[in-house]
């Protein structure tokens, strides 16, 4: 019989700019689900294979804040804002009342910029030359300081959040709809659930809109089982992950890895969180509120108030 699991989510975190390279696997591998093959040394092999094949979408998970003096050679920052997943604005910092230049953005905006743009300054501010596009290229702009990882006292704009979802496949596919977040989702093409790795069954996410004993969630439950049945014969007749993935329904369990900043989040949870959304969309997109006011109340206190069951 297959599994049934619940909704479930976690902020996974990120401080220090040491940590991106064991941040950017650890939200890799669980597209392959191969978590167990994480150690101390595995970091540098994995992101270097990523980026050799040019799928940069992993490294989007790591966000790194910079401010810059508000002057006029930096002023030219703000004409490269068309760099998908690049912050730009002015702000008055709150730790000495200054006017600044900020920027922000996560490992593949700062690579395309230096691609787009021949602006090297960023990732060498970082200082993690695996993510270099090129080494000892002029420097564009002045005074640039590391304000952050994720989380800064700048506004909603260059602050981040990474979490992890399990939900189930129709929800996930809802909420990639989102354009300005970034996503890494657990592979059902690379995932052959009919291994022992998987305990040799489906998983799947319990329905939050059928009622668990009712006729309806029998029918469901026989659905269910009947698909994982042939799943496992055709597993056995030599069918491989991509063949496989062609029978499994919407109720199948998914791990999701998604980041956004916390402007984007807050837009997410008025529409997901609300009562039009579909039950499997809004079940787990509140377990991430939820999470992220944890984090910081001061920006999700109004939706949390509105739409948590733990309100």
């Amino acid at each position: 019989m297959v599994k049934i699991v619940k909704v479930d989510s976690e902020v996974y975190p990120l401080d220090k700019l040491e940590d991106i390279c064991t941040h950017i696997e650890r939200c890799g591998r669980t597209c392959y689900k191969s978590e167990n093959l994480i150690t101390q040394e595995t970091a540098i092999p994995f992101i270097t294979g990523i980026l050799k094949s040019g799928h940069e979408s992993v490294i989007e998970h790591a966000n790194v804040i910079f401010s810059l003096p508000n002057i006029a050679e930096n002023k030219k920052v703000f004409e490269m804002r068309d760099i998908r997943g690049l912050n730009i604005s002015l702000e008055k910092d709150s730790s000495d009342g200054v006017e600044k230049i900020i920027v922000s953005g996560n490992m593949r905006a700062l690579r395309d910029l230096a691609r787009q743009y021949n602006v090297h300054d960023f990732l060498y501010a970082i200082g993690i030359s695996l993510f270099y596009i090129a080494e000892n290229q002029a420097p564009q702009f002045t005074g640039i300081k590391i304000e952050g990882v994720q989380k800064s006292r700048f506004s909603e704009l260059h602050n981040y959040v990474t979490t992890h979802s399990i939900c189930d496949v129709g929800a996930y596919k809802d909420v990639t709809r989102h354009r300005l977040a970034s996503f890494s989702i657990e592979s059902t093409r690379y995932c052959n659930y009919s291994k022992g790795k998987f305990g040799s069954e489906l998983t799947m996410i319990e329905p939050c809109n059928i009622e668990k004993g009712s006729e309806m969630y029998a029918e469901w439950l026989k659905c269910v089982n009947m698909i994982e049945e042939s799943y496992m014969k055709m597993a056995a007749l030599g069918a491989k992950g991509d063949q496989l993935r062609m029978i499994l329904p919407h109720s199948s369990k998914a791990d999701m890895i998604m980041s956004a900043n916390v402007a984007e989040w807050k837009h997410i949870f008025g529409l997901r969180c609300h009562s039009a959304a579909h039950p499997s969309v809004r079940a787990v997109m509140k377990k991430i509120l939820e999470e992220c006011y944890k984090i910081w109340p001061e920006f999700f206190a109004s939706q949390y108030h509105e739409f948590s069951d733990a309100a």
